[in-house]
């Protein structure tokens, strides 16, 4: 199974909470109070997030955290790599990898290729389009065909269904 630790999923959740409110300062535990993480996480998460440079910090008083930069300028890649390090798909592609077989390996061009579009994806996605709604129309593509050519909006308490238009 392909997934991303914990703490990168929490400090997503973090970083969404702190988009929502982005000129705001926060202090940590209106942050554990918002996301419902817990106070030593949420402490260890902006430790974490200030040190890669993705929240600024202010001690004092009146001290919390901000965003580092607008949340259009921060990607799921970039929070991800200050919590768990590199994107890496396979172990081929972790700094510290010992493969026997590399030399010979001909999938290690195909998980490059992969490695580089899971790290696109991530790349191009930002806070600020996560905090964006997504329409709750529940659809479902015509399977029919590979590339969903119509999808199908399903009223509910009936088998009617009707098209809604062309995924081209």
């Amino acid at each position: 199974m392909l997934k991303i630790s914990r703490m990168s999923d929490y400090a997503i959740v973090l970083l969404t909470a702190m988009a929502k409110l982005a000129s705001e300062q926060q202090t940590a535990r209106a942050l554990s109070d918002q996301t419902g993480l817990t106070l030593p996480t949420v402490g260890k998460l902006v430790k974490m997030l200030a040190a890669n440079e993705l929240l600024c910090s202010q001690q004092g008083r009146h001290g919390g955290y901000r965003l580092a930069r607008p949340a259009d300028k921060i990607s799921l890649a970039d929070i991800i790599e200050s919590i768990d390090g590199p994107i890496a798909m396979t172990e081929c592609f972790t700094v510290e990898h010992d493969c026997e077989r590399e030399a010979d390996c001909g999938l290690k061009p195909h998980w490059k290729a992969i490695n580089d579009g899971v790290r696109q994806l991530l790349d191009r996605t930002t806070l600020a389009e996560l905090i964006e709604p997504i329409p709750q129309v529940p659809v479902w593509f015509d399977r029919r065909t590979p590339t969903a050519t119509s999808a199908t909006i399903r009223e509910s308490g009936s088998d009617k269904s009707r098209q809604v238009g062309s995924a081209h």
